[in-house]
């Protein structure tokens, strides 16, 4: 049975990803609005902690377990006019900076990267390019952000700039460029062993899996030979997960999948979900459709968000439509290894480039979206 959040009532008291672009005239945004600490409330799903059986006994802990706070972002394209924007103020930071405060404050800091990081080839500038190369440099501003862990298993990870030619080159530049910074990469390889070994990260003494797959695009995926991003194929992702779990203590799988531009979830994700928690994935943080979509909790407390929309994104668009530069950040917080609350809190981006919080009437339009999002969802098989 699905379990339906409701969002909305509880906030009213508060490419391709490469459609067209509004490149400016010049590339001095505007001002950015003062960062204030007045943060709208998201709604929460809350989970009760688990209640021992009749034949079981909780031994006694000297030391409360910690609470983990982990958060998720939606895609992030660090090229384009987000670069131009950033290397015309000498400050690759600076469309992370309204945020900056709330990224670094996680234990974990994770999102995903849907472009690649490399000086292959020269980087597109500000204009209407599918091709969402950046400059390795970008790679400060992710680092100066918090990220620790991206997925990589995109169907942009192998972009090489307008001139053609770098075949993996750029992704294997952006692995590179990632772990140097500090920044673990997810879902991609030399091959497909690497692409689907997870990134385990120890924490408080919770050991977190994260894997990367990438539904779109499945001709740059890895093979047992080939260099690419993990593919989002049964077979692939519910072994990858088990295993994962034989050495995790909580499993998070990011797969890039979807329908473009659109808050409806697909067949394809409604289906793939039951599978993966059963294989042992305890949360399920979606990216791709450039749209916020719903938030399912489960019977067994694993939970799927199944698209938190845009993050670090020039897709502002002409033609009005607003979901582009909207997006949620997604709270996560544990207790030891048991998730105790899933928090979406809504970020609209300025100057297309730049999140900031969204305003209190903008964030219940971006949460009624994500609540209309289930309430459609068709009902599994």
């Amino acid at each position: 049975m699905r379990f339906l959040i409701s969002l909305i009532a509880l906030c009213l008291t508060l490419c391709a990803a490469c459609g067209p672009i509004n490149s400016p005239a010049n590339l001095t945004p505007t001002p950015a609005v003062p960062l204030t600490t007045n943060t709208v409330p998201a709604a929460t799903v809350t989970f009760p902690p688990p209640q021992p059986t009749a034949t079981e006994s909780l031994p006694p802990s000297a030391t409360p377990i910690p609470e983990i706070h982990l958060l998720f972002t939606g895609d992030i394209n660090p090229g384009r006019c987000v670069y131009a924007y950033s290397k015309q103020a000498n400050d690759m930071g600076l469309p992370y900076r309204p945020l900056a405060e709330k990224l670094k404050s996680a234990d974990l800091t994770i999102g995903s990267l849907d472009g690649a990081l490399s000086d292959y080839n020269p980087s597109p500038p500000c204009m209407e390019t599918r091709n969402l190369l950046a400059p390795a440099e970008a790679v400060q501003g992710l680092q100066f952000a918090g990220f620790d862990v991206l997925t990589v298993a995109t169907n942009h990870i192998k972009d090489c700039g307008l001139v053609r030619g770098c075949i993996d080159q750029s992704m294997l530049d952006t692995l590179q460029n990632l772990r140097a910074a500090g920044i673990q990469p997810a879902g991609a390889g030399n091959n497909l062993a690497e692409a689907t070994t997870p990134v385990i990260i120890p924490l408080h003494g919770v050991r977190f899996a994260f894997l990367g797959f990438t539904a779109i695009a499945r001709t740059l995926a890895a093979t047992e030979t080939t260099a690419g991003p993990a593919p989002f194929d049964p077979d692939v992702y519910l072994d990858a997960i088990r295993r994962a779990k034989a050495q995790a203590d909580v499993v998070i799988v990011m797969p890039h999948w979807g329908t473009e531009y659109s808050g409806r979830i697909n067949w394809e994700q409604i289906e793939s979900v039951p599978e993966m928690i059963a294989a042992g994935a305890t949360l399920i943080v979606g990216n791709h459709p450039h749209h916020v979509q719903g938030v399912e909790k489960f019977p067994e407390g694993a939970v799927a968000a199944y698209s938190l929309g845009n993050f670090v994104f020039d897709q502002e668009w002409s033609d009005g439509r607003q979901f582009p530069i909207q997006g949620i950040m997604l709270e996560v917080t544990f207790r030891g290894a048991q998730m105790e609350s899933v928090n979406p809190v809504p970020i609209h981006i300025h100057n297309n480039f730049q999140p900031r919080l969204a305003e209190p009437e903008e964030a219940a339009v971006i949460l009624k979206d994500v609540a209309d999002s289930m309430a459609q969802m068709p009902r599994r098989r």
